[in-house]
């Protein structure tokens, strides 16, 4: 029996510009209309996302931020993640530094959809250490609660 690959909860991207763009806006040029296959839909910001959600969306990008500036412990988003995310999040950002400066983090813009009654996605616009980044979350209804179950950043 062959497992499919395990897949991240955390992933970390490198922003690279696009190649083969054109004008001062960055458009690539349409080649035609682009194909839409069966079974996709249009899913709006703000769709289906009530209080709740929104809540701990906020919350969730709040305390991951905070993680990867290294002011707060990943420990510290169990309370709204997976073990798995919190797992990653140490690894990669390491022990809370004590006694140096820590340059707080920003969330700028955050928004949030509901493509299915059990997931939640939101992604925000973040500053950490003096740069804006791109920071993307899952979120999945379980047990009465919602839940991180993975993160996307461009964040170092």
């Amino acid at each position: 029996m062959v497992r499919p690959p395990r897949t991240a909860a955390v992933r970390f991207l490198r922003y690279r510009p696009a190649p083969g763009v054109q004008g001062a806006l960055a458009l690539r040029p349409a080649a035609g209309p682009a194909p839409r296959g069966p079974g996709l839909r249009l899913v709006r910001p703000a769709d289906g996302v009530d209080a709740e959600v929104q809540a701990v969306a906020e919350a969730a990008v709040r305390l991951a931020v905070e993680v990867l500036a290294g002011a707060r412990p990943a420990q510290q988003l169990a309370l709204v993640a997976v073990p798995a995310v919190c797992r990653e999040l140490a690894a990669r950002c390491g022990p809370v530094p004590r006694g140096g400066r820590v340059v707080p983090p920003k969330v700028l813009s955050t928004r949030a959809q509901r493509p299915s009654p059990a997931v939640a996605e939101a992604v925000a616009v973040v500053v950490v250490a003096g740069r804006v980044h791109a920071l993307a979350l899952r979120l999945e209804h379980a047990r009465g609660r919602w839940r991180c179950t993975a993160l996307e950043t461009t964040a170092p």
